[in-house]
């Protein structure tokens, strides 16, 4: 029978199929058969290295190799360039750069792409204008596809150009253009991520069997550190040895995701610390401390700091055969955590890393633009024992597993010939309690707590269950506050028999019709009180009743907000356009096996139950839900 190839890409939260059977004729030719098929990467984008399967960065450096080798024969490289001079490529720089700019730039000259090099000090960005209007215009200004090269202070920015700028361009019959995250605030790094990891596989011979490493330096402003949680999958296992003080430590979400993917992470305070002990690393990665962002609360002592993370010559004699050293430059010629000594001897990995920038982005603006991709297939680089990606189609069980839970939303745009329920469309984060209909009990809940029961409306019972009477109080005015349920209705709490000082909340409402209500309420209600009971009262009997459960997606609230100040999606970095989106997500492994955390769908951050919401009246402490 026919083959049917999929390549699938992460868009943000979800999964797109991006090629299935091709529908030849019978007899057709490879070349024919190729040519009907949707391009794998063909106006894709790039923001985070997820954005690219461990199939299709294994296809990257693969193509990359064979590229470096033409180079050094001396072969015909006119196969490696796209040709196209109405393709454009913008490298926009809101931060400074050498390496990462001028590699993109070379690198676009190489597929005779035009190249703009946007001057953003001189932009309309000074008169505060948004990026995504900026995008816009510049979409216009050529007949090809456009290719945006973008390093920016604020986080998420590539996320949310691809999402945004996809459907404008659709709308004006313009090519889809690609974006990619050239660095954004202490994000990610995507693209020196990939050089990165071609530069390991050379340094290794290309084994993936396994990658040992040590990570130094500013661990927590660095975002090409936190490129490699994701970027470390191509290796069947990975262990990380993470060497920095505590105020240059990598922040816990990375931390946890490394352990959730498997690697064996370890911590040391300093180099000297991490050399007392046998199992040293022959792959040292150092980054460049950042201590200006820290301000003053390092300066009294960011020379004890630079020496923890900084090699000296009398360390040098205690390495292990075959030890290399990288870094993503640039080095801080007053303070450089790789010396200058270092330069001329068997240790520098970094001038060849740094070489293959040019190459690794010629590859990637290729495929992005159209020209890599014809021979890709999606199991090609599994057959020779290669790690292959995880979730690759939308037909695996692991997606099924997501619609029977609950972790994909219903559409709602369906025909159904009547407007349904809320209820009916909101089965990802309600879940119905059944009973029989003919043993219908009495709304006796309030009652209990002091309350005179209602005859019609709704009771939402168990609310911040097991926490302190100040914590459930809380709760109880933020879901008044935030449901506009001021004025009506009454409240108490039930405390608890078996742990003093700890209760759940009650709220009843009278006169309320669920059925009158949208998706929104339900979700902010399910999102704010998640293990709490929702029971629909009629002539004073419970009619239904229902479990409310943590949305997979929480976005279209004014209620909400990520609370980190550098996301493109925060109020005080004026991208207007931009709306909050959460998606939830694996909770920390402190917080136990079941916890949930909320991610922000520009910059990743993680929040908790709590920090989401725009409640002033609350403040939060350390407890979860």
């Amino acid at each position: 029978g026919s083959s049917v190839q999929a390549a699938a890409s992460q868009a943000g939260s979800h999964w797109v199929l991006m090629a299935a059977n091709d529908n030849s004729p019978p007899g057709a030719s490879r070349a024919e058969k190729l040519s009907r098929r949707r391009h794998p990467f063909q106006g894709r984008s790039v923001a985070i290295v997820n954005d690219l399967t461990v199939d299709e960065q294994w296809y990257l450096y693969h193509k990359t190799r064979s590229l470096k080798e033409a180079v050094r024969t001396g072969a015909d490289l006119d196969e490696f360039r796209l040709r196209n001079t109405e393709s454009a490529v913008y490298t926009i720089f809101m931060e400074d750069s050498t390496r990462t700019k001028e590699s993109f730039r070379n690198a676009a000259e190489f597929h005779g792409m035009k190249v703009n090099v946007f001057d953003a000090k001189t932009s309309s960005f000074s008169k505060n204008e948004t990026i995504t209007d900026t995008i816009k215009m510049l979409c216009g200004y050529s007949t090809g596809q456009s290719l945006f090269v973008i390093r920016s202070k604020v986080e998420g920015v590539c996320r949310w150009l691809e999402e945004s700028i996809a459907d404008y361009c659709a709308d004006r019959g313009f090519p889809r253009a690609s974006f990619i995250n050239a660095g954004d605030g202490r994000h990610e790094h995507p693209s020196q991520e990939f050089l990165d990891e071609f530069s390991f596989l050379e340094h290794k011979g290309w084994d993936a069997g396994s990658i040992h490493l040590a990570l130094l330096g500013d661990l927590f402003h660095g975002r090409t550190v936190h490129s490699k949680v994701d970027g470390l999958r191509i290796y069947r296992k990975v262990q990380v040895d993470l060497i920095a003080p505590s105020e240059l430590a990598l922040p816990k979400m990375y931390e946890d995701r490394m352990i959730q993917r498997g690697y064996v992470v370890r911590k040391f305070a300093s180099i000297d610390e991490y050399l007392e002990q046998e199992k040293v690393a022959t792959i040292w990665y150092f980054t460049r401390l950042q201590l200006e962002r820290m301000g003053d609360k390092v300066k009294d002592k960011q020379m004890d700091l630079r020496r923890c993370v900084s090699m000296r010559r009398d360390l040098v004699d205690k390495l292990p055969p075959n030890t290399k050293f990288f870094h993503p430059l640039p080095r801080d010629s007053r303070f450089p955590t790789l010396p200058f000594f270092l330069d001329n001897t068997k240790f520098n990995g970094w001038d060849q890393q740094s070489q293959n920038g040019y190459f690794t982005r010629i590859v990637l603006l290729g495929m992005l633009g159209g020209h890599f991709g014809a021979d890709f297939q999606q199991s090609a680089l599994s057959e020779d024992g290669k790690p292959t990606s995880p979730l690759l189609s939308a037909f695996s069980p692991e997606y099924s597993a997501m619609q029977k839970s609950g972790g994909l939303e219903s559409p709602l745009d369906l025909d159904l010939g009547f407007k349904p329920s809320a209820l009916l469309t909101s089965g990802d984060f309600i879940v119905e309690k059944k009973h029989s209909p003919s043993n219908k009990v009495a709304e006796k809940s309030s009652k209990e707590v002091g309350l005179m029961p209602i005859s019609n409306g709704i009771v939402i019972e168990n609310l911040a269950a097991g926490q302190s009477i100040e914590q459930v109080w809380n709760l109880m005015y933020m879901v008044r506050s935030i449901l506009d349920l001021h004025s009506v209705g009454g409240q108490g709490v039930r405390l608890s028999e078996e742990f003093p000082g700890k209760g759940s909340g009650f709220i009843a409402v009278p006169d309320v019709d669920i059925n009158d209500w949208d998706r929104q309420p339900l979700k902010r209600l399910a999102a704010m009180a998640p293990g709490s009971t929702l029971r629909v009262v009629k002539e004073g009997l419970v009619d239904r009743e229902f479990s409310l459960q943590v949305p997979p997606r929480v976005y279209n609230f004014k209620d909400i907000t990520c609370k980190n100040t550098a996301c493109v999606s925060h109020p005080q970095n004026l991208q207007h356009e931009v709306m909050p989106f959460f998606t939830r997500t694996r909770g920390s492994e402190a917080d136990g096996p079941d916890a949930v955390a909320f991610a922000c769908k520009y910059c990743e951050t993680q929040h908790s139950f709590w920090e989401i919401w725009n409640y002033k009246g609350y403040k939060p402490q350390d407890y979860t839900l």
